[in-house]
């Protein structure tokens, strides 16, 4: 994100160049909130920085689910509780795109848990 405040290209620019609209650039810069996973995956392309970490991480929340779905109740419960999240927002979100500030409310929620 350090990039995006370096850009010299414009919100209609740098949207063109990630594939959004420039008003969807400058709500993000004023709301950061509304980044989503993808949206930073293409800004990392974009700065030609690495993008391991958002295919890993995109990876392992696709995972996630199923691997729910495999333990028993109380303990996917249990999950569930500690990443404040249920299972069918996982599956919804993975369907739609994770908003950064979900990924970032769940990653709070490990760290407060540990």
């Amino acid at each position: 994100m350090w990039r995006l405040r370096e850009c010299s290209l414009n919100d209609e620019q740098l949207g063109i160049a990630v594939g959004l609209s420039g008003n969807a650039i400058r709500n993000r810069r004023s709301k950061p909130d509304l980044w989503k996973l993808s949206d930073v995956e293409r800004l990392a392309n974009h700065f030609t920085l690495p993008v391991t970490a958002c295919v890993q991480l995109n990876q392992v929340l696709l995972d996630l689910p199923n691997t729910l779905k495999s333990l028993p109740p109380e303990e996917r419960r249990r999950i569930e509780r500690q990443l404040l999240f249920k299972l069918s927002q996982l599956e919804s979100y993975n369907q739609s795109d994770w908003p950064v500030r979900y990924l970032l409310r769940m990653h709070q929620a490990l760290i407060n848990n540990k």
